[in-house]
């Protein structure tokens, strides 16, 4: 054979090979190809506000690759996760500032499968609500003549999911003290004074609750001027020794007489002065008439209804304020 026909040969058996060994080469290098996907939701987890990653890679056959991924925003690495005997990571962030955030999940590879990488999925956590409620009144202002009631409705609408029990009360204040009582004659019933806030229905939706506030004044009332003492309080002791005495002077001789009504004369001082003190305690009480009872006094006041609730560590109220004129 001639030589280059020889050189010829060579060449073309040699290209033969190289294209054979390629696709080999390639394998070897970069693994089986493979999909990575990648979804997002968020939960609120121990009153945290938690994002769950799930990723899955999977191999060009349709099985399930090993090895590791992470999740990547923007360059940085958030976190990663080794994937499960079914080609599946998840992972949970609650570090995750408030706003949009786009992620990817990336898959590193190993000696027989290739990296891939997903599409990005955006995530927008926000910040976890604390259940709480608020409280309202109705009408927000009360005109009342002094020794009459008026009922007003308190609601109490829960939010953030908030459920629990919640007891109501009121204080006041008044133009001219400072006090956190209620104004003088004026009197504050909640019914009922507890109320227990549940989860919402489909009748409710809202979740709210009522009590009915009941609000009393007291009308003035005069002294009764009618004395109570009793007629002739001393006349039953005096006479009860004065007429024995009278009659026996009678039966008495003219010396003894005069001793006799020296005597008598005598007892009866002393019966007086006895009397006289016995009843004079008696006599203030008898000729004192009942204090006088003004009633609420007219006037502006304002008082502060409160809704409070308590899970026995922390201690949670709301307060409105209420106007109450009296005339």
């Amino acid at each position: 054979m001639p030589h280059r026909a020889r050189i010829g040969t060579v060449f073309a058996l040699g290209a033969a090979i190289f294209t054979a060994l390629v696709p080999t080469l390639a394998v070897a290098q970069t693994g089986t190809g493979t999909q990575t996907s990648l979804t997002a939701e968020t939960r609120e987890i121990g009153g945290q506000t938690t994002a769950i990653f799930t990723a899955t890679v999977l191999g060009a056959n349709g099985k399930p690759a090993s090895g590791a991924v992470v999740l990547r925003e923007g360059g940085h690495d958030l976190a990663g996760a080794a994937l499960s005997a079914e080609g599946k990571a998840e992972i949970k962030l609650n570090s995750l500032a408030n706003g949009d955030h786009a992620v990817q999940a990336v898959y590193q590879g190993n000696a027989t499968a290739s990296a891939s990488q997903s599409e990005v999925v955006s995530v927008h956590p926000e910040a976890t609500a604390t259940p709480d409620f608020s409280l309202a009144i109705a009408p927000a202002s009360f005109t009342l003549k002094a020794g009459t009631a008026g009922t007003l409705v308190a609601t109490i609408t829960p939010a953030n999911g908030f459920t629990g029990f919640i007891s109501l009360s009121c204080s006041g204040t008044s133009t001219t003290s400072t006090s956190t009582s209620l104004p003088v004659g004026v009197s504050c019933v909640f019914s009922p004074t507890n109320l227990q806030v549940t989860a919402t229905t489909v009748a409710n939706p809202t979740g709210a609750v009522t009590a009915n506030m009941s609000l009393q004044t007291t009308a003035p009332a005069g002294q009764n001027g009618q004395l109570r003492t009793p007629a002739n309080a001393q006349s039953p002791l005096f006479l009860a020794v004065l007429i024995p005495g009278a009659l026996g002077l009678g039966f008495l001789g003219r010396k003894r007489k005069l001793l006799g009504r020296a005597a008598l004369l005598l007892m009866l001082g002393a019966i007086a002065i006895l009397g006289t003190s016995a009843c004079s305690a008696r006599y203030g009480y008898f000729h004192h008439p009942p204090t006088a009872n003004d009633g609420t006094p007219a006037g502006t006041y304002t008082l502060t209804v409160t809704a409070q609730t308590s899970n026995g560590v922390s201690a949670t109220s709301h307060s409105m304020p209420l106007a109450l004129t009296v005339n």
